[in-house]
């Protein structure tokens, strides 16, 4: 047998290892990519939640060399004290929780948004057609100070009344003013899709549209400190990629999201979470999340109102960007489209 005729046969039988799926001991004792560790909270069971959830169990953090675990965490103000403790890297929250905070020396920063409207609807009874009939009311809030409390006041201006012209409830989460509104203990709740459609569905009715009337005021935002951003940028930078590809693989892909999401609220994929998907998509993901600057300045006038500190403080002052900055110029997000 020539040389060369030994080479070639050298080559079929690596070719053949290849193809038997054998792999040399060497390359077995190989070590996979270690992945780093984030600890990421959110607060609330929501649509604004849907893209982050997606990302976590479709592993496409993991892309980016990221070990993303997520936790609940009820209420904004409890959620940046988590951050600011250490306990948690990175939160998806408020901005205005998180703003009130930051304002008053907590050292937040912003990294990020995924809801930079307010996506809430004034859900009623039935029998409430007008402002005049809804003072006096219950009407159900999340917390004091949370995203649906602004929400709140910026749907009872709207309607020409006043915060003391109602009584404001706090009853928590999604699920748990829903159930208030369907036992009859209230008579409206600030809801989000899906929940909106599920009580439309059985007559209650859509006084007013946060998407509508405050389509700039910035719901939620993802958050850290500026101790762990100036520490770790290059897990920003890869959270800022594995959120960002998370959030295009959500708006493409709507059959799987629905399945994903439909465990992920507990309800069986039907028209209602259609419908939310179709218009959380179309009016409040972001392509690119960068965080609002627009509309973290309408939330420090509207904090100055109660807090002063919030009065002399300027939107880039409480944001950290560097990692939309340095990816738009290497072509990342170009490359989503």
């Amino acid at each position: 047998m020539t040389k060369m005729e030994e080479s070639l046969r050298a080559l079929r039988f690596a070719a053949l290892c290849l193809l038997a799926g054998f792999v040399s001991p060497a390359a077995a004792q190989a070590p996979a990519q270690k992945l780093i560790p984030l600890k990421v909270a959110y607060d609330g069971y929501s649509m604004t939640t849907a893209p982050m959830n997606y990302a976590v169990q479709k592993g496409i953090f993991k892309k980016y060399g990221l070990d993303v675990s997520i936790v609940y965490i009820d209420g904004g103000t409890t959620l940046s004290q988590a951050v600011v403790g250490g306990s948690i890297n990175i939160a998806q929250n408020g901005y205005t929780p998180a703003a009130a905070a930051a304002v008053q020396g907590a050292g937040l920063v912003f990294i990020g948004g995924i809801s930079n409207q307010l996506p809430f609807q004034l859900v009623v009874k039935g029998n409430i057609r007008n402002a005049a009939d809804l003072k006096g009311k219950k009407i159900a809030i999340s917390r004091l100070g949370a995203s649906s409390d602004i929400a709140a006041t910026y749907t009872l201006r709207h309607l020409g009344l006043k915060r003391t012209d109602v009584v404001l409830l706090q009853l928590g989460g999604e699920g748990t003013r829903t159930a208030a509104m369907l036992s009859g203990q209230i008579d409206g709740s600030l809801e989000q899709e899906p929940r909106t459609a599920e009580l439309t569905e059985k007559g209650y009715r859509v006084l007013a549209d946060g998407l509508a009337i405050a389509a700039d005021y910035p719901n939620t935002s993802y958050v850290s400190t500026k101790r762990f951003t100036a520490a770790n940028p290059d897990i920003v930078k890869r959270f800022i990629m594995g959120i960002s590809d998370g959030i295009h693989a959500y708006k493409t892909n709507k059959e799987d999201a629905l399945k994903v999401t439909g465990a992920f609220l507990k309800m069986q994929p039907n028209a209602a979470l259609s419908e939310a998907y179709d218009i959380f998509t179309a009016k409040v993901y972001p392509d690119i999340p960068r965080p609002s600057m627009k509309g973290i300045q309408l939330v420090l006038e509207e904090l100055a109102t109660k807090v002063p500190a919030a009065a002399k403080v300027k939107p880039q002052d409480i944001v950290y960007t560097v990692p939309f900055d340095q990816l738009e110029k290497e072509g990342f997000f170009a490359k989503l489209k």
